[in-house]
């Protein structure tokens, strides 16, 4: 768990430098990752999907969430069922090397309130999402 804490400060303290435009880099990996937003915000699971591996991990707080794409796939057509106002935004995407570190806001309705925060580590093999470590609010979803 300290591990992971000492990862946060310092990919928080790499956003910190970078500017508003959000991108350290370009690359495949970071474009798979905005046509999984993309499809967040047009609420489509099957899109959502795409860019992961069959066998794709999801870890939240450290815990395997999600076992599989099938499984991530009915997870995401869920929760679009059960937020059909949910939206998420990029703020800062960062490719290193098979990582792509993201750090978005994601609203559950149309509320004019600020998002919450999530910072997700994306791992690629293949150019596909092989696992997903997400760090977001104990909250957010209740």
């Amino acid at each position: 768990m300290k591990n992971i804490g000492i990862f946060i400060v310092i990919v928080v303290f790499i956003i910190g430098c970078v500017s508003k435009e959000h991108e350290l880099s370009n690359g495949n990996q970071s474009q798979i990752i905005k046509k999984m937003i993309n499809a967040v915000n047009q609420k489509e699971a099957n899109n959502y999907v795409e860019g992961f591996a069959e066998d794709v991990k999801v870890y939240v707080e450290s815990q395997l969430k999600i076992n599989g794409r099938e499984a991530l796939q009915k997870n995401r057509a869920a929760h679009f069922e059960k937020h059909p106002k949910v939206r998420s935004e990029i703020q800062y995407l960062i490719e290193i090397d098979n990582k792509v570190i993201m750090h978005d806001k994601v609203w559950l309705d149309d509320s004019k309130e600020a998002g919450q925060d999530i910072v997700e580590i994306f791992t690629f093999d293949d150019e596909k999402i092989v696992r997903v470590d997400v760090v977001q609010p104990k909250d957010l979803f209740k």
